[in-house]
């Protein structure tokens, strides 16, 4: 078990024993730790947004990056103007939460995962970075910290577990970790059919 759970997304796993004698079959769950990989923009302006809402302990907003950052309010509504009634949802979620709502948390965290599958644009390679990754880092910690449970889409895994691989990928094999994401995967396509 780990210590620090705050930085882990756990997806469970169900892994199904046979038990050869008594001719039975038991399914437990095991709990796949997924380390939650940051990562700064490569730019300046990038770098002075995410360290204004990393300072501030709060997620990224971008109708709130706005205000602080005037200079990307026209590559914003390039990007997102066909989204802007999400966003518009996702801040209101995001101030809730910073007033103490939980299920806030877990409602931004569900627009999260929404709003970036229409991600890479050019807001976010040329002037904010990838805030839906820090945001859903930080989303994950927060819902960890108030030891609330959720589960996030087969796709996020997906991304979090190849974030994780490329972080360690001059590392020694992490051979548990992979038995398990092996385990997940086979169980995602079981399924399926």
């Amino acid at each position: 078990m780990r210590e620090d759970k705050i930085n882990f997304y756990m997806e469970p796993v169900e892994i199904e024993i046979y038990f050869k004698k008594a001719g039975t079959v038991k399914t437990i769950i095991k709990e796949l730790y997924i380390e939650l990989i940051d990562e700064l923009p490569s730019f300046e302006k990038g770098r002075m947004i995410f360290q204004h809402f990393t300072d501030e302990g709060t997620p990224i907003d971008i109708l709130e990056a706005q205000n602080i950052f005037p200079e990307i309010i026209l590559p914003v509504t390039v990007s997102y103007f066909q989204y802007m009634d999400l966003y518009e949802k996702l801040s209101f979620h995001f101030q809730s939460g910073i007033n103490g709502s939980t299920e806030s948390w877990r409602q931004a965290l569900y627009l999260t995962e929404l709003l970036m599958k229409f991600e890479p644009t050019l807001a976010s390679l040329e002037y904010i970075g990838d805030f839906h990754t820090y945001n859903l880092n930080f989303l994950i910690r927060k819902l960890n910290t108030l030891q609330q449970q959720f589960i996030l889409e087969d796709s996020t895994v997906i991304y979090l577990i190849t974030r994780k691989r490329k972080a360690h990928e001059n590392e020694a094999p992490d051979k548990e970790f992979d038995k398990l994401v092996e385990l997940w995967q086979y169980n995602i396509k079981e399924k399926l059919y």
